[in-house]
């Protein structure tokens, strides 16, 4: 019976689906030496936050084939090396977000009702009526910071206690009739600012003394995500001079111990990180990762997989019809010849630095994270300079493409781009391309009154494996074309992956595609995403010869490698050839 370690304190009772699958031991408060000496002995190991598992950790892993995290962050786990040595990686990203989001209208109420304090001087003796008197929720204008779970829930409950609500999410798609705004937008509108954002370097101080600066005299800050997300000096300042009028905290910078400079504030509300800690909510997420690992088990993938890339269904690949709903495109390399970040690093005169930044990325060579960061240290876009990379990414447009966009949405088919570039550029092929700009997925940018980079907006686009988060959510059946590890990352999420190497072919990418593009045209593309059915449609249309060319080129094995449980895909279009 394969092994599993429990290595931190959980709800020990949700694991019982587990004990006829694995031999379970439960082993907390493990030093990283110790854990290293044991760890290649289990399958499976479940953990929350005290434990961390970093790459030289799951180095001595060589049996692991599942970890789970009982709760949202994973800060904690080297998923880049997890991914790298086929390790799933599971999260419980529902299982306390009703609790914390709870937790959040909580210190809603005690910062704008000053509920703790007064209780703290009734219970003295104090009758101190007049000294505590509130602000009313009902009508404020509350800013939510990150739409996931929890961010969702705090809108729903703030909704329903009268508030006017904002959000800044710039990557998942919200209903019409949420107020969609900047993060610079919320800052200046919002009464009381929550943050329900996930740690990264993009993240850090995203409240500081500039972002602070857009903000209404006498905000409200809630901070439930993490500590590092707003800048502990900043705060105090604020809190010191009146621009902040309260401060409610269920997290820190570091924790424990915490720095007792902002418990000192009357005017501070803070809890030793419990927003999610109900007896619930710690059931719900160990019952949520047991669920996810029994999927995997059973050779389902589970919609907390982090790391989608790593599931292989054993069941043998089926005849694929090619009718797909969602044509998912890169945009670099892809729907365009250039790389976007190499020509913008030329107008900084650093195209070699970049280069090989870059190229290490697409190949998966490097964290796209790290260098997603060694990028931005290099460069700082101007308003200008988008315009100008936009502009390239225009006039070298990949053959056929405004035909091919125009042709799939002929059909009714929905485009999409999601792209690791920045949003003023790629929108500016989007609408060259006439594909909405809802469906257009890419890194926001905020610039200065003068136009001048000032920041990036947080988003899985900038981090490791981030468009798995984008192309999960796209609906109906998928087909995926692109260049680089990146893409290629999405491949078990949609229905087909499709490695286009007309500009560059990345040996990894060309190896691992169901289908492999080497052509510098979309002709190809278009019909393989259309299928048999769609191809007949254009037939009497003026797209006929661009369908013609595209069959021409799929059944050409110097412009198309096709893997063999694929290879009904070509036995299917050829049939066309003759029409």
């Amino acid at each position: 019976m394969k092994k599993l370690l429990v290595t931190d304190k959980i709800n020990f009772d949700a694991l019982q689906p587990l004990k006829k699958i694995f031999k379970i031991e439960i082993l907390t408060g493990l030093t990283p030496e110790d854990l290293q000496k044991i760890i290649k002995k289990y399958y499976c190991l479940i953990t929350r936050s005290a434990t961390a598992l970093p790459e030289k950790l799951l180095a001595e892993a060589g049996n692991l084939k599942i970890i789970a995290r009982a709760g949202i962050g994973v800060d904690n786990i080297d998923i880049f090396t997890a991914t790298r040595k086929k390790i799933a990686v599971l999260n419980a990203p529902k299982g306390n977000a009703q609790a914390t989001a709870e937790h959040t209208i909580g210190l809603l109420f005690s910062l704008l009702r000053h509920i703790p304090q007064a209780h703290a001087d009734l219970k003295e003796g104090l009758w101190n009526k007049q000294k505590y008197v509130g602000s009313q929720i009902s009508g404020k204008t509350l800013g939510i910071v990150g739409f996931g779970n929890v961010g969702r829930e705090v809108y729903r409950l703030a909704k329903g206690i009268g508030m006017h609500v904002v959000v800044c999410e710039p990557y998942t798609g919200l209903p019409e009739n949420i107020r969609h705004v900047t993060y610079e937008q919320l800052l200046k509108e919002s009464d009381v600012i929550s943050f329900h954002v996930p740690m990264t370097y993009l993240t850090e101080n995203m409240l500081n003394r500039y972002t602070l600066s857009f903000c209404k005299n006498g905000v409200y800050i809630i901070n439930c995500s993490r500590g590092l997300v707003i800048n502990d000096n900043a705060v105090i300042e604020g809190l010191k001079n009146g621009k902040i009028a309260g401060l409610a905290v269920d997290v820190f910078s570091k924790e424990p111990p915490v720095d007792k400079r902002i418990l000192e504030f009357s005017t501070c509300v803070a809890t030793p990180h419990i927003a999610g800690s109900t007896v619930e909510s710690q059931k719900q997420s160990v019952s949520e990762i047991v669920t996810g690992i029994v999927s995997l088990i059973n050779d389902k993938a589970p919609a907390n997989l982090l790391n989608p890339q790593v599931f292989v269904k054993r069941k043998p690949v089926k005849k694929l019809s090619l009718e797909f709903d969602s044509i998912i495109f890169d945009c670099d390399s892809t729907l365009s010849s250039i790389e976007g970040i190499d020509e913008l690093a030329e107008f900084y005169k650093l195209k070699k630095e970049i280069s090989l930044l870059t190229k290490n990325a697409m190949e998966g060579i490097s964290k796209f994270e790290e260098v997603f960061h060694k990028r931005l240290a290099l460069l700082k876009p101007s308003r200008n300079n988008m315009e100008k990379l936009g502009d390239l990414y225009v006039q070298n447009l990949a053959e056929d493409a405004r035909e091919v966009i125009e042709a799939l949405q002929y059909l009714n088919k929905k485009v999409y781009i999601v792209s690791g570039s920045y949003t003023p550029a790629v929108i500016k092929l989007s609408n060259e391309l006439k594909i909405p700009s809802k469906n257009v997925f890419a890194n926001d940018i905020i610039f200065d009154d003068k136009g001048y980079f000032l920041r990036h907006i947080e988003g899985p686009l900038k981090r490791n494996h981030g468009k798995l988060q984008i192309v999960r959510r796209i609906p109906g059946k998928k087909i995926m074309i692109g260049d680089g590890i990146t893409d290629l990352e999405a491949k078990n999420l949609v229905d087909l992956f499709v490695g286009f190497g007309g500009f560059k072919v990345r040996s990894v990418v060309e190896a691992e595609s169901d289908v492999y593009l080497y052509n510098s045209g979309l002709s190809s593309a278009l019909v393989i995403s259309i299928g048999i059915k769609g191809a007949i449609s254009l037939l009497n249309t003026k797209y006929r010869r661009l369908v013609g060319k595209g069959i021409d080129l799929l059944t050409h094995p110097k412009y198309t490698r096709i893997k063999e449980n694929r290879r009904s895909i070509i036995t299917d279009l050829q049939e066309l050839a003759y029409l």
